[in-house]
């Protein structure tokens, strides 16, 4: 089973290139990947609600619906801080990939009408 981190990181991951890649105009993009991260961490809900249908849900097949959660329980089942490290990892490589996006867009938006350096 994945630390929470883990499970956070990779659905924020997931979400983030998501919304720069896919959907591209959402509004509140930042919001969407927190609740992309949230997401991810749903299944896990038996640690803090400790309910047998809980657990079962955590242990199904379903519960890969939630960012692959059941299928980062099974690859890592030894709690990996590394594997750990390597989602956060991602999740700042999306990060910087979404921004130098945004940010190139607005500079064309903000040179619009406005002759450029090649003419």
């Amino acid at each position: 089973m994945s630390l929470g981190v883990t499970h956070f990181a990779v659905g924020a991951t997931f979400t983030t290139l998501l919304v720069t890649l896919v959907v591209p105009n959402v509004t509140y993009p930042r919001v969407w990947i927190l609740v992309g991260g949230g997401w991810g961490m749903i299944p896990d809900i038996g640690q803090v609600y400790s309910h047998s249908v809980a657990w079962a849900f955590h242990g199904s097949q379903w519960a890969d619906i939630f960012w692959f959660h059941r299928t980062l329980d099974v690859v890592d089942v030894s709690d990996s801080a590394s594997v750990g490290a390597v989602a956060i990892a991602a999740l700042i490589f999306a990060t910087a990939l979404a921004e130098h996006r945004s940010y190139r867009a607005l500079g064309a938006v903000r040179n619009r009408g406005e002759p450029s350096s090649d003419d």
